[in-house]
């Protein structure tokens, strides 16, 4: 997320519910930050839009559309007047849409519908795909108060090539923000020097990015357990938490991984699933 105001906008998606309204409030405040645009994006499919039930003869779905991405963005322009906004309605499958929009967004923002103590699946069908298949990072936003501002990105590491991009990513994002980062590998196993191999695997990732981004100030950490549990305990004070995306074919869920999926449910921050750019 850090074009200048000239590069890709980022994207939040708005559906005229709660979890939206925090996840627009989140972006906004990123791209104000970053020195982005934000396109607020809603999409809506209704499956006779040419023939509407006789049931609801006052239903207009583009006025529906045309309130929602109105109230939207007279909210941001209240709050951020500086702020450079635009406001859309597209009538299509929601999914289909916000996948098109992150192959020209820096990101796309969404909301969670704030599960409790359930699976990650209950995210919702259109945030998994999202998540998982985006061509961009996917940034959902839990539903609920946002904690006060800590200066500190966690990222998950393990020395794959999907965690290496969203390693890239932080390290960029906390650069940008000035925010210390905290790089976590969570040992796999309980056997003995299992923290030594995880700690071993942190130096390796970090000793070339680090280089490359020496003003930022990288904590080491790899705490037991496991693996999601651990890096939502990681992130407990923090402002985000990234993790990477597997970025090969095949269902959306296995795509993201379980460890994603459940982050994605029950981090206490936001969370962002960086994939490699693609198209």
């Amino acid at each position: 997320m850090s074009d200048d105001a000239a590069g890709p906008p980022l994207v939040a998606g708005v559906n005229g519910g709660e979890a939206a309204i925090r996840a627009l409030d989140w972006a906004a405040a990123e791209a104000d930050a970053h020195g982005l645009r934000l396109r607020i994006v809603y999409a809506f499919s209704w499956p006779l839009y040419h023939s509407l039930p006789t049931g609801l003869p006052e239903f207009d779905v583009d006025a529906l559309g045309r309130r929602i991405v109105h109230q939207a963005e007279q909210r941001v322009r209240h709050a951020r007047p500086g702020l450079e906004t635009e406001a859309v309605h597209i009538t299509g499958d929601p999914g289909t849409v916000l996948l098109g929009e992150t192959r020209r967004a820096s990101a796309v923002v969404l909301g969670s519908r704030g599960v409790r103590g359930l699976n990650a699946v209950l995210l919702g069908s259109v945030g998994l795909e999202v998540a998982s298949l985006g061509s961009c990072p996917v940034v959902v936003v839990p539903d609920r108060a946002a904690p006060t501002a800590a200066g500190r990105i966690v990222v998950g590491v393990d020395g794959s090539d999907h965690a290496r991009h969203a390693l890239d990513w932080a390290l960029r994002e906390a650069e940008v923000r000035g925010s210390v980062l905290r790089a976590v590998c969570v040992p796999r196993g309980t056997h003995p020097g299992a923290d030594k191999d995880a700690r071993e695997v942190l130096a390796a990732e970090l000793a070339g990015p680090r280089a490359q981004h020496p003003g930022v100030v990288v904590e080491e950490s790899t705490p037991e357990g496991h693996a999601a549990r651990a890096l939502a305990a990681s992130a407990e004070d923090a402002d985000l938490l990234a993790v990477g995306s597997r970025g090969r074919g095949g269902f959306a869920g296995m795509l993201l991984g379980s460890v994603g999926q459940s982050l994605l449910a029950h981090s206490p921050v936001p969370v962002a699933v960086v994939h490699r750019r693609r198209g």
